[in-house]
């Protein structure tokens, strides 16, 4: 029992470590000589084959074939395709990390942990914000950007402000104990880093999620949410905070530049640009051209403008260009299947320590980001989120428990 117990929770530590470096070696995490990424990476292999290998029965649903086949023809057709059209370190790199990072994590949380190791793998990422967000307040590895945006240990501003909306996420939902000035102390900074961030994808989607969040509980939280908002309103209105953020990071880009140029719209472009492409290569290129492959292609039908992005910001977008169209629709029967189980499970669980307003909240927010700026080598969190929400044994523990 102790092995077991240690084994998970070396599991735990490490798999957080993986999903939020994304890769088994990252030659940035060096300390006194050691590249922490390979020790992490190490224990998450052994801990991973361990668990796999206690697999004994995979009780199977349509969601779960879904995924698995899905998964099968990520990693059957990717080498076929390389062959006929070539691969690039990019590619080769997005492809290996995928099926040694979100596919075994995916398959062990589906089948072989608790609602209490689950619950324990969102807090240890949980963590992870919290370390961040000090990291941002005192630019303590913090890489200059030319146009002042936050970027920590090397991660674009946009994975910034996905964990800072993470953050809000889990700290309103999370089934954890925790007294409500902390709390909501901490979802307003990490409201304020996430705007600081100039992302504005993830912090209107933050904004959606809890517009959904009021639709969906109008009676229940009305009260709730008319004081948090009162308090936000006074703290801006009396004091210089709203002077100060501005003067933060980049939180006119969040606003469209409005007050400086009456309103940008370059980013708004350069997704139509990007959609353009990729319908363009669905009609050529049903079958799909390989992992990393998006930019080289792309850029045939239009020599004149390249495009400097490296895969389509739209993950729909990706897996139809880069895997096919049949591994397409496969995602998109999985995307229904789990928000109509997400939504289900959380409106039939109405427990005090129930995951499932924190999963059905935390996927929407996820999925709604990847289909704005998300590739399938920065979806490892959506993922893992699906399989939590597709665990077979509910995540429920009753008031005594």
């Amino acid at each position: 029992m102790k092995f077991k117990n240690l084994t998970t929770l070396l599991f735990l530590f490490s798999a957080s470590a993986e999903l939020a470096i994304g890769r088994l070696f990252d030659e940035r995490l060096s300390i006194f000589g050691i590249n922490v990424s390979v020790v992490l990476s190490l224990i998450f292999v052994i801990t991973s084959i361990l668990f796999i290998a206690s697999i004994k029965k995979v009780v199977m649903s349509k969601a779960k074939k879904l995924l698995f086949v899905f998964y099968a023809l990520i990693v059957i057709v990717t080498p076929i395709l390389w062959s006929i059209f070539g691969f690039n370190e990019f590619g080769f790199l997005k492809f290996i990390n995928f099926i040694v990072i979100t596919i075994p994590i995916s398959i062990i949380v589906l089948e072989c942990l608790s609602f209490h190791e689950i619950k324990n793998l969102f807090i240890i990422l949980l963590a992870l914000v919290f370390v961040l967000c000090f990291f941002a307040i005192t630019g303590i590895f913090e890489t200059p950007r030319p146009d002042g945006r936050i970027s920590i240990l090397g991660g674009g501003p946009i994975t910034f402000a996905r964990w800072m909306g993470y953050g809000v996420i889990a700290l309103y939902f999370l089934p954890i104990k925790k007294t409500y000035f902390l709390r909501f102390s901490f979802i307003i900074l990490f409201l304020i880093y996430c705007l600081v961030s100039g992302s504005r994808g993830p912090f209107t989607i933050l904004l959606l999620i809890f517009m959904l969040y009021f639709f969906l509980n109008f009676r229940k939280i009305f009260l709730r949410f008319s004081i948090l908002f009162s308090i936000i309103i006074a703290v801006f209105l009396f004091s210089n905070i709203s002077k100060d953020i501005s003067e933060l990071g980049r939180t006119d880009r969040v606003f469209l530049n409005v007050a400086k140029k009456g309103g940008s719209n370059q980013s708004t472009q350069t997704r139509y640009e990007l959609a353009q492409r990729s319908l363009n290569l669905i009609k050529s290129y049903p079958f799909g051209i390989g992992a990393g492959n998006w930019q080289e292609i792309a850029n045939r039908y239009d020599s004149t403008h390249l495009m400097a992005h490296e895969y389509p910001h739209n993950l729909i977008f990706e897996i139809m260009n880069e895997y096919g169209v049949f591994a397409g629709i496969l995602f998109l029967l999985f995307i229904l299947h789990v928000s109509y189980s997400a939504y289900a499970k959380m409106k039939n669980n109405i427990h005090v320590n129930s995951l499932y307003p924190f999963l059905f909240y935390l996927w929407i927010f996820l999925l709604l980001n990847a289909m704005l700026s998300g590739s399938l080598d920065d979806s490892r969190l959506l993922f893992i989120t699906s399989c939590s929400i597709l665990v077979n044994s509910p995540l429920t523990l009753k008031e005594d428990e």
